[in-house]
């Protein structure tokens, strides 16, 4: 997808390395920039409205993430999608979440399950609106606040660290987690938090998961012979 000319709303001075990070990330997920669309600096500048400097060091921290893919003296471009790193990152990215379920919902505080609740209305929200970006951003908002109140630091930079490619999955494919009601599911995992029952939350967001893994398999996945011969789509 071509970029935008210019962006309509002015980049901010302060902290500008994260404005840029967070423009690029969401166009990357929004679908903006499309999976091996070549990312020129000069034509990043005019849409973003910034210096080169500042692209470069988001562009460096979206590589880090597996968001970009640089070469240098040769590309720098989105990078496509990777059908083995979506598989392994769902995979992994429920039993991170279902072990910060079991051991931070029984001291859950009113502050984090009030995140939560605000994270299911924008959940329910983008699921009617079939805003599969939205609906991304959402769900990893209210599962990542499990981590964020588990008091485990590599926890939380795992989850994060994840989290882009659980994104992209949730907004690539027309059914994620296999599941017609996913606002339902997320609210009984709310509900369970709420009643500070960490065994029947880890329990929920297991199902919930082991469920999009299933799909995936069966519907998306090629054999591994076939994705050791080209892994990348």
């Amino acid at each position: 997808m071509p970029l935008p000319v210019k962006d309509s709303a002015p980049v901010e001075r302060q902290l500008l390395r994260d404005v840029v990070y967070n423009r690029l990330y969401e166009g990357i997920l929004d679908g903006t920039l499309e999976p091996g669309e070549t990312l020129l600096d000069e034509k990043l500048t005019a849409w973003l409205g910034v210096s080169r400097t500042p692209i470069r060091e988001a562009l460096m921290k979206l590589a880090d993430i597996g968001l970009v893919e640089m070469a240098p003296n040769r590309y720098t471009r989105v990078a496509p999608i990777d059908l083995r790193a979506i598989d392994e990152a769902i995979y992994t990215t429920g039993l991170l979440h279902e072990y910060a379920a079991r051991t931070s919902v029984p001291s859950l505080d009113s502050a984090a399950l009030g995140r939560q609740d605000k994270a299911l209305k924008e959940v329910r929200k983008a699921a009617k609106s079939n805003s599969l970006p939205a609906l991304g951003r959402a769900l990893n908002d209210f599962f990542l606040e499990f981590e964020r109140n588990s008091d485990n630091a590599v926890l939380l930079s795992l989850s994060e660290g994840l989290s882009p490619q659980v994104l992209r999955y949730i907004a690539v494919w027309k059914q994620p987690f296999a599941t017609d009601d996913l606002p339902g599911r997320v609210a009984e995992i709310l509900e369970a938090a709420k009643a500070h029952d960490g065994t029947k939350a880890g329990d929920l967001v297991r199902d919930l998961y082991a469920s999009s893994l299933t799909q995936f398999l069966a519907d998306y996945r090629r054999t591994d012979d076939e994705i050791d011969e080209s892994p990348v789509v």
